[in-house]
């Protein structure tokens, strides 16, 4: 019960901040698949190299951390601004 009135408990810098946050990552979640789907058909030998190996897998991995990274970071800086430097 009370986590559904946890949205309503939020400051606005708080819901401000979340909302960036999740458009950060939708934006370059959306750049990231399509940009490693042209590297795969722009380059059809690493891609199978790294299938075979594995790091195909780890390489996406990678990229999609540093993706949650940014936008934690943006969508936390926002916060920080619109919440008076509390």
């Amino acid at each position: 019960m009370s986590s559904l009135l946890l949205p309503i408990a939020m400051t606005q810098g708080a819901k401000l901040g979340i909302g960036v946050g999740v458009l950060i990552f939708v934006l370059l979640f959306i750049k990231l698949i399509i940009g490693f789907i042209k590297f795969c058909f722009r380059h059809p030998i690493i891609f199978i190299l790294l299938l075979v190996c594995g790091g195909l897998g780890l390489a996406f991995n990678v990229m999609l951390a540093g993706v949650i990274i940014v936008a934690v970071l943006g969508g936390g800086i926002v916060a920080f601004i619109f919440g008076n430097f509390n």
